[in-house]
């Protein structure tokens, strides 16, 4: 407990020089999920769902910045107990609104063509899975992913099939490598006109051109009026990157690589650690938002 009010304390100090808007509603948090707001298990805490609580009921735009699909995002947003949230999937390239009454609306869709970064990583890594997103239902892939994987899979089709459509995210996973030998088999291709990352294990995400977390928030901000001055970041993958450099005030979990660090304003505790929950709570505190009725 005196590690997390520590960490309260320290966040204070640095929001304090950012002079953050008076009125909650010109104030914006992004939140990516896997690694910084749910662990390995996927489970989340009392007490950042609580503070998550805290800053959208004060009146803070919450908005969800994720690598997931949609329908795997939407079961992290139910979680947080939100009535409503902007949510940013596939990397930016895919932007919705949710609301309890409404349920899911996509609003903005970014896609390319997957032919030449298919044929490309197949001739990297020739046992590589692929899959590619259908907005906002899932994936269609070429054979099954691993068990629990890609649980929002709609369809196996041959090659040609998958690749008939423009798409707003080609996804690509040999279970039989190494993640750091997937980062170099990676490193050897040339990806002239997609965007792309490499999740914690060997896991590849590749979205058009132009498209990112930061991306993703820009929409997102632009849609409610929020200065990206405004925005709190949070997250701790690479993907998380473009989004902490972008936002005013972007903080890489404890548990975050090297690099994710090197690219935020400020580091928090791990998500065990509720590092996360610690900064949420700084920022509702700072802009004197009173704490939810328990």
């Amino acid at each position: 407990m005196e590690k997390y009010a520590s960490e309260i304390e320290r966040h204070l100090q640095a929001l304090q020089w950012l002079n953050l808007p008076d009125n909650p509603r010109d104030n914006l948090v992004a939140l990516d999920i896997d690694g910084t707001i749910v662990d390995e298990h996927q489970e989340m805490t009392p007490r950042l769902i609580r503070n998550a609580d805290w800053l959208r009921e004060g009146g803070v735009h919450i908005c969800i910045t994720t690598g997931r699909s949609v329908p795997a995002t939407l079961p992290v947003v139910e979680q947080l107990g939100l009535e409503s949230a902007w949510i940013a999937s596939a990397n930016g390239a895919l932007i919705g609104h949710f609301t309890r009454e409404s349920g899911y609306t996509l609003t903005n869709q970014y896609t390319f063509d997957p032919h030449d970064a298919v044929a490309r990583i197949l001739e990297a890594i020739p046992t590589a899975l692929i899959g590619v997103e259908d907005a906002p239902t899932g994936f269609r892939v070429l054979k099954p992913f691993p068990p629990g994987e890609l649980r929002e899979t709609t369809a196996v089709q041959p090659l040609e099939e998958l690749l008939a459509k423009p798409v707003p995210r080609v996804v690509v996973r040999d279970p039989s490598m190494s993640n750091e030998a997937f980062r170099e088999a990676v490193k050897t291709v040339d990806f002239p006109e997609v965007e792309h990352a490499i999740g914690w294990r060997a896991w590849l995400d590749i979205n058009p051109k132009g498209t990112s977390k930061a991306h993703g928030l820009q929409r997102v901000c632009e849609n409610l009026g929020v200065s990206p001055a405004h925005a709190l970041a949070l997250g701790d993958g690479a993907n998380d990157i473009p989004m902490l450099e972008f936002a005013g005030y972007g903080v890489a979990m404890g548990n975050a690589r090297p690099e994710v660090k090197a690219a935020a304003n400020n580091t928090t505790l791990t998500v065990h650690e509720d590092g996360a929950a610690a900064v949420m709570e700084a920022l509702a505190r700072i802009l004197r938002i009173s704490p939810p009725r328990i």
